[in-house]
């Protein structure tokens, strides 16, 4: 039986590293098959540079073609190796696409050298060289149908869409009254629930996102749950007039900890002070939303439980290390599974109707539908959205909630864009919770966000002589609304 020499397996390791990053590249995913790919390819390809020296003692015996194949795959593997110091983020993309392009141009002239020493490609110098430039041919097609797969199915993956008819009921809506989270509209993947925990480890997101970590720390967000003594004295009196369940109407978008743990089942006075009633909107309630289903709002959304968190958050130092890296140098995987297109692009508003729109119905309320607050269909209705007939005025350019709500600010963590993200603190109308807080950081970003143009008040509308105020204060209050679409938007059912 002949003995494998080192050239044989040098060759193994070239083509292993070329095939494992071409699937790498193309079909990137958060599961452990991906991820552990991923390492065995970058311990390879270590192992290719590592041997780097013997390659280049074995070119005096090989073609010039070989040879220049050889010096591409090196030049591949050390930017490769820039890759696994520096990281995989987008401030140093330039040493990934250098490592992925030489690489395979260098696999292209080594796959032609071999082919033509096994007589499979012409000896003419000519032919030859239209031979290898349809390999390179090749390889470029095929190089934009693994970005197509990558990038662009990637993009267009989940649309929001919205329905063609509103359910007669609530009792279509979600998983309906036999679903564990009824009347929220919000599902899961699987219909299961969902550890806790798993939404109080925003501290493991920390570790690679500290700006956006302490930016939510001070947000309303953070505060939306029974750490938040208006809301919890909300929920108190609801479960003491219509019971337990009907809360979980506002649990779906305040307290994923105890909805989706099924510790709402239970009263909220029995367990208002645990660590889980307190643990308000971390990191992994919006990231881990898979699927918003329609702009309806109530919850509308399904999440997704993926088991790889664990490894985010162990408490083993090897394997939180191991899973660290492993998104240090190919953050793709940890993006797809946290960070959706409906998240950023242009259907970002329709990710925030999922929570900022509601309505009540008999099985809340015990009594009729009643549109609750409406934040989607006041934005899509103004002149700021572009959608609406005042758009022709004003502004200049139309503007999603998150050009608002999370302005981009400078920052150094992982994942920033030019050195900016979308900050995490959410300001809006909300005084009150910095206040009470003591939180002057976000108090003051409440307050810049008030005083920066973003809201103008008409005071001749409001004037008790002006043609509009007496107008609604003619409306009788029953027959006013939340529902600001339109001019409805204008007109208030009292004046004071």
């Amino acid at each position: 039986m002949k003995a494998v020499s080192a050239k044989d397996l040098m060759k193994v390791g070239v083509w292993f590293a070329a095939l494992s990053g071409i699937y790498l590249y193309a079909f990137p995913g958060p599961n452990l098959f991906y991820i552990g790919l991923s390492l065995a390819h970058l311990l390879v390809g270590l192992l290719v540079v590592l041997a780097a020296p013997f390659l280049w003692r074995t070119l005096g015996g090989l073609s010039d073609l070989a040879k220049s194949g050889i010096v591409l795959v090196s030049l591949g593997a050390l930017a490769g190796l820039a890759v696994m110091v520096m990281g995989g983020t987008r401030t140093h993309l330039i040493y990934v696409y250098l490592h992925g392009i030489l690489s395979i141009a260098g696999v292209v002239l080594l796959l032609a050298s071999w082919l033509r020493s096994r007589n499979w490609l012409a000896s003419a110098s000519g032919q030859f060289a239209l031979q290898c430039a349809l390999l390179f041919v090749i390889a470029v097609v095929a190089g934009w149908g693994a970005r197509y797969v990558r990038v662009k199915r990637w993009d267009g993956s989940n649309p929001i869409t919205k329905r063609e008819s509103a359910p007669a009921e609530m009792a279509a809506e979600g998983d309906g009254p036999q679903g564990r989270f009824f009347p929220s509209s919000a599902q899961t993947t699987d219909g299961k629930l969902i550890p806790a925990k798993y939404f109080m480890e925003s501290q493991a997101c920390q570790r690679c996102h500290k700006d956006v970590y302490e930016q939510w720390n001070s947000s309303a967000h953070h505060f939306s749950s029974f750490n938040n003594q208006w809301y919890r004295k909300s929920i108190e009196y609801m479960q003491d007039v219509v019971g337990t369940r009907p809360s979980k109407w506002c649990g779906g978008c305040h307290d994923p900890s105890v909805l989706y743990s099924g510790m709402m089942d239970t009263p909220i006075k029995q367990m208002v002070h645990t660590p889980e009633a307190n643990a308000g909107l971390g990191c992994l309630m919006c990231h881990s939303i898979v699927k918003v289903k329609s702009t309806m709002g109530q919850g509308d959304f399904v999440l997704e439980y993926p088991k790889l968190h664990e490894l985010a958050a162990s408490k083993n130092p090897v394997m939180r290390w191991l899973h660290d890296y492993a998104i240090y140098v190919n953050p793709e995987p940890h993006r797809r599974a946290f960070f959706k297109p409906f998240m950023h692009n242009q259907q970002s508003a329709e990710f925030c109707s999922s929570c900022h729109k509601v309505h009540l119905d008999v099985p809340v309320n015990h009594y009729r539908w009643i549109r609750g607050f409406n934040d989607y269909d006041n934005w899509q209705a103004s002149g700021v959205s572009g959608l609406g007939a005042r758009s022709f005025y004003y502004p200049a350019k139309p503007q999603r909630c998150l050009d608002c709500h999370m302005p981009l600010v400078e920052s150094a963590d992982y994942g920033t864009t030019d050195g900016k993200l979308h900050s995490h603190r959410f300001p809006g109308a909300n005084t009150a919770l910095p206040f009470a807080n003591e939180d002057d950081k976000q108090m003051e970003s409440v307050l810049n966000f008030l005083k920066n143009d973003v809201i103008s008040a008409d005071i001749f509308a409001v004037s008790p002589e002006s043609g509009a105020a007496k107008t609604a204060a003619s409306i009788p209050g029953e027959l006013s609304t939340t529902f600001a679409v339109g001019e409805e938007a204008e007109y208030s059912s009292r004046v004071v």
